[in-house]
């Protein structure tokens, strides 16, 4: 399925896309204004249960969202993070908190080797941050490092860009939009592994925006379309799709989220590997 997005015409990669400056900037100061997006990851730290001074492994961490607040309650922490953009921001965010230092690898997570890693972690972290071509490799390599808990945020439904570009990929770029694998398909590569993993879902909050020309700008960065005609396109959908939200504007639809993990001391083998029953 990523195989087939990334051969799409007019599709930009995830690592493409938050390698922009200001994709990452416009994200971070409106979700830094927003008290939902604060108890969606307060929710997530009291699902993770991660105990001061763990060693945590946080891949594809962004600006720091998880790993300045664990760093600040004496956790060990790297942080695989491969958008120059993101890492900047997460050494403001470290600076101004004060939470002292964390190791940061600026790479994929494809790309780091287990021997880079070190010591295996307590435990390990990856918010939807698994864009990765080859999901399996990337599990294994997410299994191995750690010697306690892995823990995985990913889409249970569609997100709204993914519904957006369904809608609009016929009209833009002539042809059908492939779907973004979501979290049965992640939980399916975990069953296969002989992973039994442990999962809780949450209805995802809507991302608020100040008007309709900020809904527009954001997607015209995601959908890479820059043309005029485009624009109208873009312009005449979203018109009818944003609705008034308190002192912003909103998507349209709900969309659900997964917490998917596990202990990796707790893995058993799959009841048919092998041959064996």
């Amino acid at each position: 399925m990523k195989l087939a997005q990334l051969a799409t015409p007019g599709f930009e990669s995830a690592g493409a896309y938050w390698s922009n400056r200001k994709n990452v900037t416009d994200l971070y100061i409106r979700s830094r204004t927003r008290q939902v997006w604060q108890g969606k990851v307060d929710a997530q730290f009291s699902a993770m249960n991660i105990p001061a001074g763990a060693r945590v492994l946080d891949i594809g961490g962004g600006t720091g969202t998880h790993a300045v607040p664990l760093a600040a309650k004496g956790c060990d922490v790297t942080v695989v993070e491969p958008s120059a953009a993101m890492r900047e921001e997460l050494q403001k965010n470290l600076s101004s908190s004060g939470a002292g230092l964390l190791t940061v690898i600026p790479s994929r997570w494809e790309d780091v080797s287990l021997q880079e890693l070190g010591d295996p972690f307590d435990a390990v972290l990856a918010s939807y941050s698994l864009s990765m071509t080859d999901i399996g490799e990337a599990l294994e390599k997410m299994h191995a490092c750690c010697r306690g808990t892995v823990h995985l945020f990913w889409f249970l439904t569609p997100p709204s860009w993914a519904r957006v570009s369904r809608d609009l990929w016929p009209r833009l770029y002539g042809r059908e939009y492939p779907c973004e694998p979501l979290a049965d398909c992640l939980w399916q590569v975990l069953y296969e592994m002989g992973i039994y993993a442990n999962i809780t879902t949450e209805q995802k909050k809507e991302t608020v925006y100040r008007n309709v020309d900020e809904v527009i700008q954001e997607y015209s960065r995601r959908l890479n379309c820059p043309a005029k005609t485009q624009e109208e396109i873009l312009k005449s959908y979203f018109t009818q799709q944003v609705r008034p939200c308190g002192d912003g504007f909103v998507l349209g639809g709900v969309s659900c989220s997964a917490h998917i993990w596990w202990n990796t001391g707790n893995v058993f083998s799959h009841p048919g590997k092998d041959g064996q029953e």
